[in-house]
């Protein structure tokens, strides 16, 4: 709900200062299970940015019931790494503040939230990483605690930094749950093949698979959001969306591209690169492009498509539908119908075919990479083959 500011009457001692990147631009103010967030005097006419793109300057935003206006929601991670959060911090399940306040020192993007009074510093990451050392499974173990470094999404991951590898300085790491074995590896080749798109040079994020001491594999994923103190603002489709993490399938991806679109500085480059990440959702068998795992980012020239990121291979693990519509369907994505789409967000045909057959040539392997570099079982394989082969016979 968005009201008009608070009078001078009303005002309270804020619980939290929200920064962008080391200048104080807006509070939050939590009593009696509301929460509300406002800029601080000064901020805007000063000429700095907006917090999100769903808080405009000159409102004051209230949540009820313990919750945060869906940006903020968004920096939190969800599923287990969540449970540990609130486990660690004793918050209750719907304080969404006081888990925010435990890791909005290092969020994805430019916008950290501190108890009010405290600057923002730079913050630890969880693990450094080392070829051949430590031990991954800590990260698996919801007793060894939480990270203070706000990593949104579902995945196993921790905040990293690297030692001694390709992929420098500030890193995510992913480790593979016992439920989806070789995901480390399948994330691996999926961003490999995506990379040999000419189009998509630049716009995929560089990772490596380390062992840890015992041999355990994770996944080392560079951030792209820039380095503490001058981080670059980053928001995901879903927040640019206005919508919380729980309701990430519960869009279209024609609303996905709407929202990045509606916001980017150059919509036909964007508009090519969505319709890329579709291409190859479709043809690798991804089915978790979500409203979460699509984002912009600002380096200095206005929003635009943020790195390709969270792409793995679904099927394997059964789930060999979209996870998001298209077209009003998840399923039986055709060059038809996926044109249709393309040319519905503004691409002109012979680009669409040129996107296509890039997506073509880059999954033509994968299937057979895939179950080798993730050595699955003969069932995962064969549905793997099948899938993917029957989903070319349409393109």
């Amino acid at each position: 709900m968005i009201q008009e500011p608070m009078s001078q009457e009303s005002e309270r001692t804020p619980a939290a200062g929200v920064w962008v990147n080391d200048v104080l631009a807006g509070q939050i103010v939590s009593r009696g299970g509301v929460n509300t967030f406002s800029y601080v005097d000064g901020y805007a006419e000063s000429g700095g940015a907006a917090v999100a793109t769903t808080l405009p300057f000159g409102k004051v935003v209230e949540t009820s019931s313990g919750a945060l206006p869906p940006f903020f929601t968004g920096l939190l991670p969800e599923g287990r790494r969540l449970s540990a959060l609130r486990r660690s911090v004793k918050a209750s399940l719907d304080d969404e503040l006081a888990m925010l306040l435990a890791v909005g020192g290092n969020t994805v993007g430019n916008v950290r939230v501190l108890p009010w009074g405290q600057r923002p510093s730079e913050v630890a990451p969880l693990v450094d990483v080392r070829d051949g050392y430590g031990d991954f499974a800590d990260l698996l173990d919801p007793s060894t605690g939480f990270d203070a470094n706000a990593l949104a999404g579902v995945q196993e991951k921790a905040s990293a930094r690297t030692l001694a590898l390709p992929v420098r300085g500030d890193a995510i790491l992913k480790v593979a749950p016992p439920e989806f074995p070789g995901v480390v590896e399948n994330e691996n080749a999926c961003l490999a093949a995506y990379r040999t798109m000419p189009s998509a040079r630049g716009r995929v994020v560089e990772a490596q698979v380390v062992h840890d001491g015992s041999g355990r594999s994770g996944l080392v994923v560079s951030r792209f959001d820039g380095h503490f103190p001058h981080k670059r603002p980053v928001e995901d489709a879903a927040q640019l969306l206005g919508i919380y993490p729980s309701e990430k399938y519960n869009v279209s991806y024609e609303d996905v591209c709407a929202a990045v679109l509606g916001v980017v500085a150059a919509p036909l480059v964007a508009a090519r690169g969505l319709a890329q990440q579709l291409a190859f959702a479709w043809l690798s068998g991804n089915g978790d492009l979500h409203a979460k795992n699509v984002s912009v980012m600002d380096s200095g020239r206005g929003f635009e498509l943020a790195s390709v990121y969270d792409i793995p291979s679904t099927v394997p693990y059964g789930d060999t539908s979209l996870a998001l519509p298209v077209r009003d369907s998840t399923s039986g994505l055709s060059y038809k119908k996926f044109l249709a789409f393309a040319e519905g967000i503004g691409l002109p045909e012979q680009v669409v075919r040129k996107v296509a057959d890039e997506a073509l040539a880059a999954t033509a392997s994968l299937a057979e990479r895939l179950i080798q570099d993730c050595d699955f079982d003969p069932r995962r394989a064969r549905d793997l083959r099948r899938v993917l082969r029957a989903r070319r016979a349409h393109w």
